[in-house]
This record gives structure tokens, C-alpha cells and sequence, in this order.
């Protein structure tokens, strides 16, 4: 019984403490994402494009997208022809949710969907629009 007393005590402490050191983030410090506002031209969007279609594996043509996309706007568009390039739906959604940031034209995200074979990917870039715009 004295073990069992214990072990409650010893369970509620810790309970206590999570508790107590867990805070949320007050709205202020929460950053909202800065969009470019404007998008690579159409040539620096033509050479990613040239690029990814040297690739063998969407693994290769993420990271090409990654190194071109970085620190430059793209709008929807482009996105979506590059997005294009990808064989699988894990590809086209993890460019996705990378490039977002860069995005110029965020408010037309959505559009991406439709690039989509599944369900659960279109629902997947929804839940990632409404949380990130």
C-alpha cells in the first residue's frame, strides 16, 4: 500500500511540472510568412525546368527545384509546371509546402491540388494552406 501511495505521489508531481513548464506562445511571436513580391522571371523558371528534366529521381528533381526556388519568388504557375515534373504525390506535396514561402501569388496555393491523384494529399496541401497563409 505505502508503494502504491508512492508511486501515485510520485505520478502526480510529475504530472504537475509538465504542466507547469509547458506555456503557450503568445500571438505576438508568432511570424507570419513574408511572400515575395515578385516572381523569377521566365527564363531563371525555363533553366529549373531544363534542370529537373536531367534528373533520374524526384529525389534529385526536389533538390533541384530547392537550390532554384531558394531566395527567389515563383508564382503559381511556375509552381505548378515544375510540380509537373514529379512522379509521385510525396514529391509534388513536400515542393509544395517548401516553396510556399516563395510563392507571389500565395492566395491561388490551392490550385495545386489539382495536380493530385489522391484524396489525401489534396487534403494534406488544405490543412498546410490554412495553418501557413
Amino acid at each position: 500500500m505505502k508503494k502504491l501511495f508512492i508511486l501515485i505521489l510520485l505520478a502526480s508531481a510529475a504530472a504537475n511540472v509538465g504542466a507547469a513548464t509547458v506555456k503557450p506562445v503568445p500571438a505576438a511571436f508568432i511570424q507570419k510568412i513574408k511572400h515575395p513580391e515578385q516572381a523569377m522571371s521566365a527564363a531563371e523558371a525555363k533553366a529549373i525546368l531544363r534542370e529537373m528534366q536531367q534528373q533520374n529521381t524526384d529525389a534529385e528533381k526536389i533538390a533541384v527545384l530547392k537550390a532554384g526556388v531558394k531566395d527567389k519568388g515563383i508564382s503559381i504557375d511556375q509552381l505548378i509546371t515544375l510540380l509537373n515534373q514529379f512522379n509521385t504525390d510525396d514529391s509534388k506535396i513536400e515542393s509544395a509546402k517548401f516553396a510556399f514561402p516563395y510563392t507571389t501569388n500565395y492566395k491561388a496555393f490551392l490550385r495545386i491540388s489539382d495536380l493530385f491523384s489522391r484524396e489525401e494529399y489534396k487534403d494534406a496541401l488544405e490543412d498546410f494552406y490554412k495553418k501557413n497563409k
